[in-house]
């Protein structure tokens, strides 16, 4: 593999699946990175002024085919291992950082169209990402440097996998549906919900049905619980 498409292919995984600010990836030194603990230390140059916030620890699952490649590409003729304070990105520096160009070149002969906020936006998709698969607010925004709040007013997004995550799950107890509902033959009409029989008339023609006719809001919610009662009953 050629070194700088390794370079290249290592910080795109850094700032897309590991959540690195554009800048954080010039402080990232060999010793940094715990192979048999799965984590890499973060130097925060952003957030080194707060008490404890000078380094935060990410996990590997995600970048470690990247950093492997970059490891061997960066060997010497039977050189096996690399001092612990030498830099992984060697490609460019901090007086050589205007990375938004070549990245954008590179996208464009991918035939992808950049995106607004290149580097902040990689991070954001990252964050959204990491809390889709169910892990901790606060172990995300641990690994992203930031804090909850900040983490819920800028970074995490609300994608269309999350309407079909919800339009996907039935609310228990409460029978039917818009999934539930069914068009007559001629499209013409929406029919009962399936999960409900068709009602009696009473003599004056009112529908209604003594089994649903008190049906109670779930009992967590905003709402307070309480019985909903048919119109005119």
């Amino acid at each position: 593999m050629c070194w700088a498409y390794a370079e290249w292919r290592l910080l795109v995984a850094l700032w897309r699946l590991a959540g690195l600010r554009k800048m954080e990836v010039f402080n990232l030194k060999w010793g940094d990175v715990l192979w048999d603990a799965g984590k890499m230390r973060v130097t925060a140059t952003k957030t080194a002024h707060h008490e404890g916030k000078d380094v935060r620890y990410v996990g590997l699952r995600d970048i470690r085919e990247q950093l492997e490649d970059v490891f061997q590409e960066q060997l010497a003729d039977g050189q096996k291992s690399h001092p612990a304070d030498a830099p992984i990105v060697t490609r460019f520096s901090r007086s050589n950082c205007n990375l938004d160009k070549p990245l954008k070149v590179i996208l464009h002969k991918a035939g992808i169209v950049p995106w607004p906020k290149l580097f902040q936006n990689m991070r954001s998709s990252c964050e959204t990402e990491w809390l889709n698969e169910g892990h901790p607010a606060h172990v995300v925004a641990a690994m992203i440097g930031h804090s909850v709040k900040v983490q819920r007013a800028s970074y995490a997004q609300i994608t269309d996998g999350h309407f079909d995550k919800f339009n996907s799950v039935s609310k228990s107890g409460l029978p039917g549906g818009l999934e539930g509902m069914r068009i007559d033959e001629n499209q013409s009409k929406v029919a009962y919900p399936v999960a409900y029989s068709k009602p009696n008339k009473n003599a004056t023609g009112q529908c209604f049905s003594y089994s649903n006719a008190f049906r109670k809001l779930p009992e967590a919610g905003l709402e307070p619980a309480r019985a909903i009662t048919p119109k005119g009953f």
